[in-house]
């Protein structure tokens, strides 16, 4: 009699252990991944890869969110973690600083790795510092914005033109440089009257 009773305990336990596997397999989902779920559903889908209206919600583990959100979307056949984008606009809220406004006509976004390649009409604001140029390459694995192909610095009094822009994003720090080091960056004072 101990003998069954020992079967069905144990067999009940392999039920359970089972059970439980499968749901947090299969049906338990992160937070990040019921954002990314909720939003592909509100998307209308038009079409095998194409999504419209997206949105993706990102926080890493010191608490920096970054939020990325298209008017469509357009998976990668080959590569399913890849999304491009159309109509972009992007916030990196940083931890006890400001965030970082971007905004591009097109964007080749990575699921996994939240790395983005901005292009096209690309406009940073961070700060007081508002940034033009053609492309943005975003990469959270080095912490790192990169500006390049017809940089515009613009503030109220001055602007200027150079090859390359870099944010570190942990540091904060701005680096606005020529990639010819003979090469010089080229600034324009404004007067009050708006002549340079």
């Amino acid at each position: 009699m101990r003998n069954k009773i020992y079967i069905q305990l144990f067999l009940i336990f392999i039920l359970l252990t089972i059970s439980l596997t499968i749901f947090l397999k299969y049906f338990k989902k992160t937070d990040f991944e019921k954002g990314v779920k909720n939003s592909v559903e509100q998307a209308t889908i038009v079409g095998e890869s194409l999504i419209e209206d997206l949105k993706y919600l990102s926080t890493d583990k010191k608490g920096n969110k970054y939020k990325i959100e298209a008017k469509k979307g357009n998976i990668d056949k080959v590569n399913p973690d890849v999304i491009y984008l159309e109509n972009v606009k992007a916030i990196i809220s940083l931890q006890n600083s400001e965030f970082i406004s971007i905004e591009s006509k097109f964007a080749k976004y990575n699921t996994k790795s939240f790395d983005t390649l901005f292009n096209d009409t690309v406009s940073i604001d961070y700060g007081e510092h508002l940034l033009k140029s053609e492309f943005l390459d975003l990469s959270f694995e080095n912490s790192l914005v990169s500006i390049y192909d017809n940089v515009r610095y613009l503030s109220g009094i001055s602007s200027l033109k150079a090859d390359k822009a870099e944010i570190d994003i942990l540091n904060k720090k701005t680096k606005i440089f020529m990639e010819d080091p003979k090469k010089k960056i080229k600034i324009n004072n404004m007067s009050k009257n708006g002549n340079n």
